[in-house]
């Protein structure tokens, strides 16, 4: 008998000393393979609580090297918005760079400081939503271990270290044991109150990679509602890295 409880305690220790924590968790989805390069053709589309809908077709490029990982998103139609490119670089020592070229006022802005808390092309992604999340600017808490749509995932809080890494309180992610996709963030204001919800309807895995296919971010204080789709993907075709300039942003 007593052998068999020392057998549990050892069990319960190893098991635990073998689990991940929330940090590690962090790092994995940091890290996780997206490929040398990728081409997606797109749409977004706007919803209000009303009904109204808008629909914008782009494309997204991405592309990784030992020093940052870039994404190219250029919007196609409609008319009002098309020709609006978005330009995120984050450098592998957790600095970012935003700039977004607006063909209306034929000039390139840089996204910094508290802009980065305003909404991206006036849908439920704010810019700060755009960027990779170094993880050493946050803390990050594993809370549980939870099924979602089928899928075992990892539940883990994350917590801004400073105010100006982030607009929200916390936000808390279910991220999948099988590729560390975040699948569902809820996400909280500075009161704690929930106030945004991030998920992903289809996802699944394209040349190696998992790729998420259909996403939505809801405003569930202005019943508003944002949705990305991804028609196409194509991993690893040797993009131009030339295209990922601030230059090439104003030439199409």
């Amino acid at each position: 008998m007593r052998k068999t409880i020392v057998f549990i305690i050892f069990w319960l220790m190893a098991n635990k000393a073998l689990a991940l924590t929330g940090e590690e968790i962090a790092w994995k989805v940091y890290n996780r393979p997206q490929g040398k390069d990728s081409q997606a053709e797109s749409v977004m589309i706007l919803k209000k609580a009303r009904g109204r809908e808008k629909t914008r077709k782009m494309k997204i490029f991405t592309r990784e090297d030992k020093k940052a990982r870039y994404t190219l998103m250029r919007f196609l139609s409609p008319r009002d918005i098309a020709g609006t490119a978005f330009l995120s670089i984050s450098y592998h020592n957790g600095k970012e760079e935003q700039f977004l070229y607006l063909p209306a006022l034929k000039r390139t802005r840089r996204i910094a400081g508290s802009f980065k808390f305003h909404r991206f092309v006036n849908s439920e992604f704010l810019y700060e939503d755009l960027d990779r999340r170094y993880p050493p600017k946050y803390r990050h808490e594993l809370l549980r271990e939870e099924i979602l749509q089928g899928t075992p995932c990892y539940v883990v809080k994350t917590t801004p270290k400073k105010k100006k890494y982030s607009s929200y309180g916390y936000w808390v992610q279910w991220i999948t044991k099988d590729g560390y996709l975040p699948i569902r963030i809820d996400i909280y204001d500075r009161k704690g109150k929930l106030f945004k919800r991030f998920s992903a309807q289809k996802w699944e895995k394209i040349q190696g990679y998992w790729t998420i296919l259909e996403s939505q971010m809801e405003n569930l204080k202005k019943k508003r509602l944002t949705i990305i789709k991804i028609n196409k993907i194509v991993y690893d075709q040797g993009i131009d890295p030339k295209i990922f300039t601030k230059r090439r942003l104003e030439r199409w």
